[in-house]
């Protein structure tokens, strides 16, 4: 037997193998995107025909932090405990990448001088990281990557975050009523969450209410990461009730591949997509390869950052040699990240907010959901 509630109470699980294969398909999804055209294509996109590699790593992000940052409110039943912790897991690798933002990598590719650079809004603009996590302000420098094949943009995938804060509100709002602490309570609250995600609230300027207009995506997404978070809501739901097995994962790609061609394809390629990453963040076949450290965090904001100073400095490489070029400065961006500043800051909050571990681990559920 190998049920998802197993997984979660004892963690004996894979989720950071899956959050780092998930940072790396971020990356990767990007890099066909900086660089000048080579004729290559992302060849996740061209087998399914939707969705390519990057988006698939943003709906995994998605899904496990649906199922454990509803497990650490549940664990937690804190609300200003659950804020402290979402808060230390988000925003300390936030605020560093906005210190490297503007200290280094801005003074190192501005075309402006230093003097001028420095003494505009916009450069300082950038460490104001509540509207970065909050407001979908992204960062960008005068100046720099202003002839980018992506212009001026230095940490695109900053769009999710705003994106998860609202998951993580939701969590907020339905485990203060109640609602997690029973299976069909976290039916209703995910059932909420996709009102949410279905009515658009606008303040500005003034109060409307209206629906989502569904033909909107994000740029190279043919779907929306919101509701695999509430998939994962509901997957911790019923965790006890979830069995995990290989012949079933297989079965569904079998599935998928039968449809593919037909109007099906797309709904049955994202169940066997939920199912083959749970399936791989539990099996203990891949246990092993289990990285005792997280950075998957640091690549998904460096990586982006990254392949712009590549891009920058040689825009004609073709975007496998680019990534490979990229890749030793994310990675050791990544690992100063997580030792010096995301790490630190964790084992912190866990001594003085976090209590006796309760049914869900609380590696998991406090120090690296997202």
């Amino acid at each position: 037997m190998n049920p998802l509630s197993h997984a979660l109470s004892r963690n004996e699980n894979n989720f950071g193998l899956v959050r780092l294969l998930a940072a790396i398909a971020v990356v990767y999804g990007y890099s066909n995107l900086l660089q000048l055209p080579d004729g290559s294509t992302d060849w996740v996109r061209n087998a399914l025909g939707f969705d390519g590699l990057g988006a698939l790593g943003v709906y995994a992000f998605f899904l496990l932090s649906g199922m454990l940052v509803t497990a650490s409110f549940d664990r937690q039943r804190s609300a200003p405990r659950f804020v402290a912790l979402r808060i230390a897991r988000i925003w300390p690798a936030v605020a560093g990448g906005s210190l490297v933002t503007v200290f280094v990598i801005g003074p190192l590719f501005t075309t402006l001088p230093l003097r001028e650079y420095f003494a505009s809004g916009v450069t300082w603009a950038n460490l104001d990281n509540f509207s970065t996590i909050v407001l979908k302000s992204g960062w960008a420098l005068p100046g720099v990557f202003e002839h980018n094949r992506w212009v001026d943009d230095v940490c695109a995938p900053l769009w999710t975050l705003p994106l998860a804060v609202r998951c993580y509100l939701i969590v907020l709002f339905t485990g203060l009523v109640g609602l997690l602490s029973t299976r069909w309570g976290v039916v209703l609250a995910a059932a909420l969450g996709l009102a949410a995600f279905v009515l658009r609230l606008h303040l500005v300027p003034h109060l409307q209410i209206g629906l989502r207009d569904f033909s909107e995506k994000t740029g190279g997404y043919s779907f929306w990461p919101e509701p695999f978070f509430f998939i994962g809501m509901l997957l911790y739901g019923w965790r006890e009730e979830i069995e995990l097995h290989g012949l079933p994962a297989l079965g569904l790609v079998m599935v998928f591949l039968v449809f593919r061609d037909t109007a099906a394809a797309q709904p049955l390629f994202y169940l066997t997509f939920v199912y083959g990453v749970l399936w791989v963040g539990t099996t203990p076949m891949l246990r092993r390869f289990v990285p005792r450290n997280d950075y998957s965090y640091g690549i998904y904001l460096y990586g982006f950052m990254m392949q712009q100073c590549v891009a920058s400095l040689a825009p004609h490489l073709n975007h496998q040699t680019a990534a490979l070029v990229a890749a030793p400065f994310i990675m050791l961006c990544a690992v100063l990240s997580w030792h010096f500043v995301e790490r630190p800051v964790l084992v912190w909050g866990r001594r003085r907010l976090a209590r006796t571990p309760g049914p869900v681990g609380v590696a998991i559920a406090d120090s690296t959901a997202r």
